[in-house]
């Protein structure tokens, strides 16, 4: 597994395109927090911590342009958190990185798309039931 930094990246929840939860795969896009570093373009496999609540969820998080659809150039962090459907918007949350499970790439089609996805999460479930939580935050007031 590729080695990331022993901090995470941090930002704020907000709205996307929507896109996800039609296709059931919800996604909490990330705004991230300025000056914090985010990893290449790439799906990987990690966890959602969240300080106002003290909880850590598994995820997979995408970073890159969203190529299947083409709309748009600019680099997006989505996450699809495994273990919760909770409202995060506006909520700050950190994401700690475990695994790079494969580039991002243009699919041919929904259907395509989709079962990338089935499986981008099955991996990340399979290694995240060995991979070390991170500390879960304290709650913030």
């Amino acid at each position: 597994m590729a080695e990331f930094p022993p901090t995470p990246l941090v930002g704020t929840v907000v709205h996307g395109a929507g896109r996800g939860k039609g296709l059931g795969f919800p996604t909490a896009n990330l705004s991230p927090a300025p000056g914090t570093a985010v990893p290449p373009p790439a799906i990987y496999s990690g966890w959602l911590a969240r300080p106002a609540t003290g909880g850590v969820h598994r995820a997979t998080i995408s970073i890159g342009t969203n190529p299947t659809f083409g709309d748009s150039s600019e680099v997006h962090v989505e996450v699809h958190c495994h273990d919760t459907s909770d409202d995060l918007y506006g909520e700050r949350v950190e994401l700690w990185f475990v695994a790079r499970l494969r580039d991002t790439e243009k699919f041919a089609d929904i259907d395509d798309l989709l079962r990338a996805a089935h499986e981008d999460v099955r991996r990340s479930d399979a290694l995240l039931a060995t991979a070390p939580r991170p500390t879960t935050p304290t709650p913030t007031p």
